[in-house]
């Protein structure tokens, strides 16, 4: 077993390095800041890319609401146009007739408040 332990190839020696990294971040400080500003710098590219994913997903889906937007509005004024259209006194008048109503040739109006009362005979 002893034998074995002795003959696995350490991490820094399989990169190459001649001290393990901690040993040498120790020796040498400024190499420590190196890594840290690399570090921050990877993290804050990484945070970037989320935050323009996220805002270019929701532009894409403001796209979508403004189209279907648009659409509606669109499908609102057809089908006003069309309320329009069945409401008029016109088609109002056609539709009475088709029902059976007589159009009517004069009009007469009793004054309710002129105190005239109608009775029956």
């Amino acid at each position: 077993m002893r034998t074995y332990a002795l003959t696995m190839t350490k991490p820094h020696e399989k990169l190459g390095l001649p001290l393990p990294l901690a040993r040498q971040i120790a020796q040498h400080a400024y190499l420590g800041w190196y890594l840290a500003i690399w570090f921050l710098l990877f993290g804050l590219a990484i945070t970037y890319i989320g935050f323009i994913t996220a805002s270019s997903a929701k532009g894409f889906q403001l796209r979508d609401a403004e189209r279907r937007v648009e659409r509606l509005g669109t499908e609102s004024r057809q089908l006003e146009m069309q309320v329009a259209s069945l409401s008029s006194i016109q088609a109002m008048t056609e539709q009475a007739s088709k029902n059976g109503f007589v159009a009517v040739d004069a009009i007469q109006t009793i004054n309710a408040a002129g105190h005239s009362y109608a009775f029956a005979r």
